[in-house]
């Protein structure tokens, strides 16, 4: 019976890592896609290494785990049995008095297992890769945005300077330049240079200028230069966002109490809003978990009666069940702010409901 069950559950296996690489692969895209665009606004995209777009990819895995695990498992199911159903090895294992229940147990257990590693998969590895993906986007990627990097034709904000390019030139040399420079007194200093360059001294960026003049925040005063050197500001980071993502469940839940207690004390609607995302939250990360398990529970079994149907017949039927899940998902799914265990209890109804439909299928499995 062991080696049914090893046998089994490496047939589903295999399809289902053919099916997380492939949906992995769109669905990492397009998050990848997403923050290439804010990763363009930073810095140039001839400025974008493809260790930054790994990076990317690899920290956006772990927070969509909750998604693609789930999906790719009952795909996995549903193409393995479709293929022991084409090649009759059903029918062969009930000839050798194997029935289909035992072959369906394993299968439920391996859920039962997925449903736990999905939820350390959100409740670790997600708030590590968000925030190390959101210390990539919002700190180390504009640290290395250099001053001669900025668009031309507008004015552009670097390190509380406002700065100004005509052209830039194929060797890196900056026309037509102005920059306004904060005054400790108030107002701004005003440089304007036919000509800049940006150089290193003693390991600092600098900014040295040709052929301007310089306006100090006092305007009676009026200064031409051949040569000015500036030292350049470090760039502005943004600050990381401390959103949903970015907390385990005890996080989230400490943040629930905290909010709960404002929202008692105040009846503030920006604090419901927060509220009803936390505990939205909240239940995201007990649904998706144990979605593994319900389409195990239903998957397993379907599967199992399968005939001799062909892939198309698998796909259609796996695709038909997720939709139906996520349909299930987004309607019972409350719009208004309720009480934590309510929230909680609603979004496993998709998951209740598989769970039902399973169990009857299995004890219906081995009818003829």
């Amino acid at each position: 019976m062991k080696l049914v069950s090893r046998y089994t559950l490496r047939q589903i296996g295999v399809p289902a890592l053919l099916a997380a690489v492939v949906i992995g692969f769109f669905i990492v895209g397009g998050t990848v896609r997403n923050q290439m665009g804010e990763l363009i606004e930073l810095i140039p995209a001839d400025q974008v290494r493809v260790l930054d777009v790994s990076r990317i990819s690899f920290y956006a895995l772990p927070t969509l785990a909750g998604y693609i695990i789930p999906i790719t498992f009952l795909m996995g199911i549903m193409f393995a049995f479709s293929r022991m159903a084409q090649h009759s090895e059903m029918i062969a294992m009930k000839a050798a008095g194997i029935p289909l229940k035992r072959i369906v147990l394993p299968v439920i257990a391996a859920g039962a297992l997925l449903s736990g590693v999905v939820y350390v998969a959100q409740d670790m590895g997600r708030p590590w890769a968000y925030l190390r993906l959101m210390s990539l986007m919002k700190v180390e990627l504009p640290l290395r945005l250099t001053i001669d990097m900025l668009p031309t034709g507008s004015i552009q904000e670097y390190g509380g300077w406002r700065v100004y390019i005509g052209k830039r030139e194929p060797d890196g040399t900056l026309r037509n330049l102005t920059v306004l420079q904060p005054a400790e007194e108030g107002g701004a200093n005003a440089f304007y240079a036919d000509s800049a360059r940006l150089t290193r001294e003693d390991g600092r960026p600098v900014l040295e200028m040709r052929k301007g003049y310089l306006v100090p925040a006092d305007p009676t005063r009026h200064i031409t230069f051949e040569t000015l050197k500036q030292p350049v500001p470090t760039p502005e980071t943004q600050k990381i966002p401390n959103l949903n993502d970015g907390m385990t469940m005890s996080e989230l839940l400490s943040e629930e109490r905290r909010l709960g207690d404002v929202y008692e004390q105040t009846g503030s609607l920006p604090v419901a809003g927060e509220l009803h995302g936390i505990r939205i939250e909240i239940k995201n990360r007990f649904t998706f978990p144990l979605m593994c398990l319900a389409v195990s529970l239903v998957g397993a079994p379907i599967g199992a009666r399968t005939q001799r149907s062909g892939r198309s017949y698998a796909f259609a039927v796996g695709l038909s069940m997720i939709c139906l899940y996520f349909v299930l998902r987004k309607l019972v799914e409350p719009a208004f702010l309720a009480s934590l265990p309510l929230t909680v209890a609603m979004g496993q109804i998709p998951n209740l409901l598989l769970a039902v439909t399973g169990a009857v299928l299995i004890g219906r499995v081995d009818r003829v």
